[in-house]
């Protein structure tokens, strides 16, 4: 059975969301879990000055203290040119479910590793291509995927798909079932929550409908 799992590299409940989704993945092996970058904030110009950076520590101390995940708050991919674009990031992993779709996940969590913990600018191109190095990729290979037409059409259609099923918030697990969206979950969940969200899915599948949710709160990300 298929389920979509809306996400954001530069989402920060989705990094704290990771340790569940992993467990997810390793115990349900008859979910076909789909891994969909929905766009937290594709194309932004959002730089980050004091204001926003108290925005995000805030909600990083809330993340850390939901999920134990380690942040470095020395953010140290802030510069004059950094902007707080997720689309860079977004069509890293589209590349990637392109080349080596068996481990998008695994990608996507040495991402958000990259950035949260280690403070690596995920936007850049260079960072990107070096951690698709790491996977067995030749740079030019990656950056010459990562900037094509294709890739950037096939990005948007993932931000515009989540859009068409009502998903304003990440991470958001949901299921189509007879041409219905059907939410697993909204918003950050530890595996024990969400193991018996996924039990009483599977038993009943009787789930609730989307939430219509811009920025973080709570325990979302919403665009």
């Amino acid at each position: 059975m298929k389920m979509f799992y809306f996400t954001d590299p530069m989402c920060s409940w989705c990094y704290g969301f990771s340790p569940a989704v992993k467990k997810l993945k390793e115990n349900y092996r008859d979910i076909d879990l789909q891994i969909i970058s929905g766009g937290f904030s594709p194309y932004s110009q959002q730089v980050v000055d004091q204001e926003y950076k108290d925005f995000l520590a805030f909600h990083w101390r809330n993340v850390n203290q939901r999920s134990g995940q380690f942040f470095d708050h020395s953010m140290k991919f802030i510069s004059e040119t950094f902007r707080y674009d997720t689309e860079p990031s977004s069509r890293a992993l589209t590349v990637i479910q392109e080349l080596l779709p068996k481990q998008d996940f695994e990608f996507l969590s040495l991402m958000q590793k990259s950035f949260y913990a280690e403070g690596r600018d995920i936007t850049n191109d260079a960072v990107l291509a070096g951690m698709a190095e790491e996977f067995g990729i030749e740079k030019n290979i990656f950056l010459e995927r990562f900037h094509s037409e294709e890739m950037k059409r096939k990005t948007n259609q993932g931000f515009q798909f989540g859009r068409q099923l009502g998903v304003q918030g990440f991470p958001t697990l949901l299921t189509l079932e007879n041409g219905n969206v059907k939410v697993i979950t909204r918003g950050f969940q530890d595996y024990d929550s969400l193991k018996v969200i996924i039990d009483n899915w599977l038993s009943n599948l009787n789930v609730s409908p989307a939430n219509n949710g811009q920025s973080c709160s709570g325990d979302t990300c919403e665009c």
